[in-house]
């Protein structure tokens, strides 16, 4: 929609460090807000790029996180982004995520283990989850991963810094279409609800393809 051509996105987003985001971050991604954007005509890339980034400060500064805790609060809310199906869920799903953070599990998130593999649905292998070359892979490395996998809005990081009160360790779909997740305490629940959503996805062969 700009007129500028992707090969110049590209090459502007390679020096992604020019863009203030912090050394520690292995690229611009989560660093730039998604929102519907105006843009004058013949603006650079670096420019646009250089707005949205200035958008998330934006996002960032109006939530309180300090210049120190971005890329953990972004790199924890994209995941939130990915996995938490509906807007009202993110807030379960961040407690999720930092209960297992707190216990030391692993996230065990497929979102990052796609993300890292360079997948385009959140489905994984066998081979992929077990993959340890992939520093994305929550399944092979304890904590977070090493940056964001997504652009994060608003109700996603929001739920980051303050997720719902709960003792869940675990979540699934259940039902593709209406995003129904149920949440669990234990392993043995967390089966009955796996054994649920297998058997709509059998029902709805169709369902991500």
């Amino acid at each position: 929609g700009t007129g500028v051509p992707l090969a110049d996105f590209q090459a502007a987003a390679k020096d992604y460090t020019a863009f203030g985001v912090p050394k520690q971050a292995p690229s611009l991604e989560g660093f730039l807000f998604p929102a519907t954007y105006q843009f004058d005509p013949g603006l650079s890339a670096k420019a646009i790029l250089q707005e949205m980034v200035n958008r998330m400060n934006q996002s960032l500064a109006s939530h309180g996180v300090s210049a120190a805790d971005e890329l953990k609060v972004l790199t924890l809310a994209s995941i939130i982004q990915k996995e938490g199906g509906s807007t009202k869920d993110f807030y379960k799903v961040s407690r999720v995520f930092t209960n297992r953070l707190a216990q030391g599990m692993d996230l065990q998130s497929d979102a990052t283990v796609s993300y890292g593999a360079g997948s385009k649905t959140i489905d994984t292998t066998n081979a992929q989850r077990a993959d340890a070359n992939n520093p994305y892979n929550t399944y092979a490395h304890a904590g977070l991963p090493i940056g964001p996998i997504a652009a994060p809005g608003d109700a996603a990081i929001d739920a980051a810094l303050h997720p719902v009160a709960g003792n869940w360790l675990y979540f699934v779909l259940v039902n593709g279409y209406t995003g129904e997740t149920v949440f669990s305490d234990t392993l043995a629940e967390h089966n009955v609800a796996v054994l649920q959503w297998q058997a709509w996805a059998r029902a709805h062969p169709t369902f991500g393809k």
